[in-house]
């Protein structure tokens, strides 16, 4: 075990940790921070309560005779129109005026954070797209200085409410805005006039509705709007962006699978698509470099006949010596007319699934962490984020599937906005990126090698929410009995305090289920007759945590361990976790 020896001073030092073969100067997460982000998720959970169940009165009739999941779907519609608003209306100023003049309220904040909380994406898209460019410098010089727990507690000011209706013509508060809310506005993709749509309707194609559709009111042209030929009028915008303007290159193409950035390859691949058949200028008719490229993209548009479907398979002829993956990346980045490249209502209802998992857990309670042992559970989920971190370092090509104290530690650095891309840089050589969904065998597959990695690297389980580990190999045991004896690394200590154990279970709010698969990898659930989204909040609630939790007594050592939890796990608990990788010293505190 390496320790290192701290001298004794009035004022304690905060430890570093290792990531790798680099050291920190200390956590790269504050305590404080994850506790202010904790109150923005309770936040967050607070308002879909007032949606789903209606406890607002300001909630239109309209909406108030929806289905919950309904209304809350069209509540994110909203905030995601009020975002763009926004995000437009931005400049860029310093904390004090942003945070005074500039910063949102919570519909839009929360938007913005499932946004954040899509690294890859999201740095993309503010280098990408013209209307993201104040945002971006904000990122790097603002954002990570928000004080999100103090955000919450306080008021929002008449200046700052004043501020926000002049930049985006919408009231401050979301539950007023919705009165005024009614009509969503866009561009036909054919003739490109303006068009006011309702975002809700009788007949069921309202825009934030499934069957959404709408005709274009002018006379000559008369296409019926649906969101695929938006998302194809979007596509073709991207590829006829000039070299001079901010849009250099396609969207899902500027990091590789491994976090790397490039832009050149980036570069490569519009050109590939602009000079290719299916997508080349074939006859330009004038010299007029803005008439020519409004030319183009009706070239374009008309020779698949608007159709999403036939641009997806001329996207894939024209990049079919490109990996599938990256294929895959730029069609998913365009199946929607958003202005952004990820799907933020599906971010935001995915967001809410992980949220609703902390709160089962008892972390949103006001007052959990003050002090005492509760508080011990977030030194833990820090020092085992850090452990992450270092895993990550250390295995790049393994796809690190984090537990749920683990993940909202990821999710507090992450909110940082340009501060994580920088650590990620300085600590582990490439972006670690958080993927919005990925596919159920593949998830399961990566669950089971980072158990057996992180059992590898710090001699500890992963897990400790009572969920089945996957089986050691023979080999795989000689390994960590001769690592044991050799020294190779310190480990952290198995046991945790029993209200820690239920969030060492993996966050799978990113799964996309299969429908054909009747358990998920090592978890051992029962098939379930549909695999939809109840059954990924099923599968991502750990084993002993029950959907209504009764109050907490003091435990003292339970006569009785909850369904799931393996005894043995918890036989000498409560002791705290010593110095181990990647923690170098004897003390913590935030």
């Amino acid at each position: 075990m390496r320790n290192q020896v701290i001298k004794q001073t009035s004022r304690r030092r905060v430890p570093p940790f290792e990531i790798g073969s680099q050291r920190t100067p200390g956590p790269l997460v504050s305590i404080a921070q994850v506790k202010g982000h904790l109150r923005l998720l309770r936040t967050f959970h607070n308002l879909r309560v007032i949606v789903e169940e209606c406890k607002d009165r300001r909630i239109p009739a309209f909406a108030a005779q929806m289905d919950r999941d309904s209304r809350w779907m069209w509540f994110i519609t909203l905030a995601i129109d009020r975002f763009e608003r926004w995000v437009k209306s931005l400049q860029f100023v310093p904390l004090e005026k942003f945070i005074s003049k500039q910063f949102p309220p919570i519909d839009v904040w929360m938007v913005w954070h499932a946004y954040l909380l899509n690294p890859c994406w999201y740095e993309e898209d503010c280098e990408r797209l013209l209307i993201l460019q104040p945002l971006r410098l904000l990122n790097m010089f603002v954002v990570s200085s928000i004080d999100v727990g103090k955000l919450t507690k306080n008021q929002p000011s008449t200046s700052r409410i004043t501020a926000w209706h002049k930049q985006t013509g919408s009231l401050f508060d979301p539950f007023d805005a919705m009165e005024e809310l009614t009509h969503k506005q866009m561009e036909c993709p054919r003739c490109r006039t303006r068009v006011f749509v309702p975002f809700v309707n009788d007949n069921g194609t309202g825009y934030s509705e499934q069957q959404f559709s709408a005709m274009c009111p002018l006379p000559g042209c008369r296409l019926k709007i649906t969101k695929g030929n938006l998302a194809v009028a979007k596509f073709v915008r991207d590829l006829s962006e000039s070299e001079d303007g901010n849009e250099k290159y396609m969207a899902g193409s500027l990091f590789f699978g491994n976090g790397k950035r490039d832009p050149r390859r980036a570069k490569a691949i519009k050109d590939q698509l602009t000079q290719s058949s299916q997508f080349c200028c074939k006859s330009p008719q004038s010299s007029n470099q803005r008439i020519a490229r409004l030319d183009w993209e009706k070239e374009i548009k008309e020779s698949i006949g608007y159709s999403w479907p036939l641009l997806k398979d001329a996207i894939a002829i024209a990049l079919r010596d490109q990996p599938e993956a990256t294929r895959t990346n730029i069609l998913s980045a365009y199946e929607g007319d958003s202005p952004f490249s990820i799907n933020l209502i599906s971010a935001v209802l995915r967001q809410g699934i992980f949220t609703k998992r902390i709160d089962e857990l008892g972390w949103l309670r006001p007052g959990t962490f003050k002090e005492g042992d509760k508080l011990q559970l977030l030194k833990h989920a820090l020092l085992r984020y850090h452990c992450f971190l270092d895993l990550v370092a250390a295995s790049p090509n393994l796809m690190s599937v984090p537990t749920l104290d683990i993940d909202l530690i990821w999710h507090s650095h992450q909110l940082m906005g340009g501060k994580y891309g920088v650590d990620c840089d300085i600590y582990i050589g490439r972006r670690v990126d958080h993927p919005l969904t990925t596919e159920e065998a593949i998830l399961s597959t990566a669950l089971d090698d980072t158990c057996r990695a992180w059992q590898s690297r710090f001699h500890t389980p992963y897990m400790q929410c009572g969920c089945p580990a996957p089986d050691e190999t023979v080999f795989e045991r000689l390994i960590r009995i001769f690592r044991q004896y050799t020294g190779t690394r310190t480990r952290l200590q198995a046991s945790l305090h029993p209200d820690h154990l239920p969030a060492t279970h993996p966050s799978l709010h990113n799964a996309v289920l299969d429908p054909e698969r009747g358990a998920f990898g090592s978890f051992g659930k029962p098939a379930h007759p549909q695999r939809d989204e109840k059954d990924l909040v099923r599968l991502s609630r750990p084993l002993g945590v029950r959907k209504k939790r009764s109050k907490k007594t003091d435990p003292e050592l339970p006569p009785q361990l909850e369904e799931g939890f393996v005894s043995e796990k918890m036989a000498h608990w409560p002791v705290p976790l010593g110095p181990a990788p990647p923690y170098v010293g004897h003390s913590f505190y935030a």
